[in-house]
């Protein structure tokens, strides 16, 4: 009772937090080539990945491609002076991003750390300046804002001190974010309010709760899960269902056929049968913790209303006679339901080993292939940006900057961490032959990713 009251609050706070204009994003279209700008949180995490991930399984004709360009520790400054990199893409859309580092991680309770921070927030209003000035310039593209995800201050798990007021500072980069895209006419959607609402929510239940990470500031793969569904939300993605079927058995037709074609209908006393193609399909939610995380993007389900909204293939046999059915699809049996539950609807997206979830497990397998190899090509240049172009070695690439390498490694753990990237990755060609796999999977993405057609058999036990 107490997470449904919960989730019952979270739907109320998240409609209040949601402003009209935050919610008039227009959805991708065929052919469009995305790059998500942003730091560490779009650098190592997962939120692109899972909404370019809902465009394969929703939209399997409508190829578009998305490109990772966040780079960790980048501030609003740092971003604009890689922006080379990020057009190379020829972006027809631009987000980003950014917050966490420009508000810095000074402890509160330091006798000038407000002055700090006001300081820290007029360089950050500066340096966006510049970056806001070439976004403009560049008309080939669609512009999206995004309030970047929280920093958690109230979850009780006696990790390090929390910085008090740094998330205010952080929404506060998110206000102005909105202000500009307003004013330039582009689209923002907001991460951090409803993220923090659905913190403090949970926390009531649980202290250690959050979506925010154990560091407080990068969140885990469930957090990156709500922020796909708020990104799609505000697409206006909510309510298109993976299909939705509805057939009367009494009168042997069929009411509705939405996002699918259904044929060969076949309706006896204890029996009914019928060919179903659909045009998409069901998004895989992932159980598998990612590295050290325990938390899955299924976790985030709990929280969030995507199977409902977003993933809905909706099977209603009205008019059973009472009893049990099995639901067997190509032959296979599936599960077992009463004529109630038929007539009320079920969500064949949540049925783990039907045909159509398997396919789109393998889809989901190859697009993580796909994030993991480009995730870790941005360590590549994460090196460049944070070493090799402080000590006038960008893009050199050659054995005086491996000496730079060796040089600042020791002193730096963040160097160890990537400098075996770099190494990996220095070579030209062998950065050109991981993106040329990151192609391949993508074409096989887009050549596997198309539902096949279905026999549904209903049969009373």
């Amino acid at each position: 009772m107490k997470k449904f009251l919960i989730f019952v609050c979270f739907l109320c706070l998240f409609s209040l937090s949601s402003s009209l204009y935050a919610q008039a994003m227009k959805p991708f279209k065929q052919g469009d080539r995305v790059v998500f700008v942003g730091n560490s949180i779009t650098c190592g995490g997962h939120y692109h990945s899972y909404i370019w991930l809902y465009y394969m399984t929703r939209f399997p004709d409508m190829r578009i491609d998305i490109f990772n360009e966040g780079i960790g520790g980048d501030t609003a400054g740092l971003i604009y002076e890689r922006l080379d990199k990020v057009f190379e893409h020829e972006p027809t859309v631009l987000t980003l991003t950014f917050g966490m580092n420009d508000t810095g991680y000074m402890p509160s309770e330091k006798p000038d750390a407000d002055s700090i921070a006001m300081a820290r927030m007029k360089k950050t209003h500066e340096e966006y300046i510049p970056l806001e000035e070439a976004y403009k310039k560049h008309t080939r593209s669609e512009k999206i804002l995004i309030g970047g995800s929280p920093y958690e201050e109230t979850a009780q798990f006696g990790r390090g001190v929390p910085l008090i007021g740094k998330n205010k500072r952080i929404q506060q980069i998110g206000m102005f974010l909105e202000e500009s895209a307003k004013k330039n006419k582009w689209e923002f959607v907001d991460f951090n309010q409803p993220m923090a609402d659905i913190n403090t929510l949970e926390q009531r239940v649980d202290s250690s709760f959050t979506l925010c990470g154990r560091d407080r500031i990068h969140p885990t793969t469930d957090g990156h899960m709500v922020m796909a569904y708020l990104f799609l939300k505000a697409q206006g993605l909510a309510g298109k269902p993976v299909a939705d079927i509805l057939i009367d058995s009494q009168n042997k037709k069929i009411e509705k056929a939405e996002n699918c074609r259904l044929s060969e209908l076949t309706i006896q006393p204890e029996q009914i049968s019928f060919t179903y193609q659909a045009n998409a399909l069901p998004f895989p939610v992932s159980e598998v913790a990612y590295e050290n995380e325990k938390q899955t993007p299924a976790d985030a389900m709990r929280i969030i209303p995507f199977m409902d909204e977003m993933n809905y293939e909706g099977l209603c046999i009205k008019g059973l006679s009472n009893g049990y059915y099995q639901l067997k699809i190509n032959g296979e049996v599936i599960k077992r339901f009463t004529a109630q539950e038929l007539g009320r609807g079920i969500n064949m997206a949540g049925l783990k080993h039907t045909p159509q979830y398997k396919k789109a497990l393998k889809i989901m397998e190859l697009n993580e292939k796909r994030w993991l190899k480009e995730r870790q090509m941005r360590e590549f240049f994460w090196v460049e940006y944070n070493l090799m172009r402080k000590t006038g070695m960008l893009w050199a690439c050659n054995d005086a900057a491996v000496d730079t390498l060796r040089k600042y490694a020791p002193h730096d753990i963040f160097l160890q961490w990537n400098g075996e990237y770099w190494l990996k990755f220095r070579n030209k060609g062998i950065r050109e032959d991981c993106v040329n796999e990151q192609q391949q999977l993508i074409n096989r993405i887009y050549s596997e990713n198309k539902p096949d057609r279905l026999v549904i058999l209903i049969e009373k036990i």
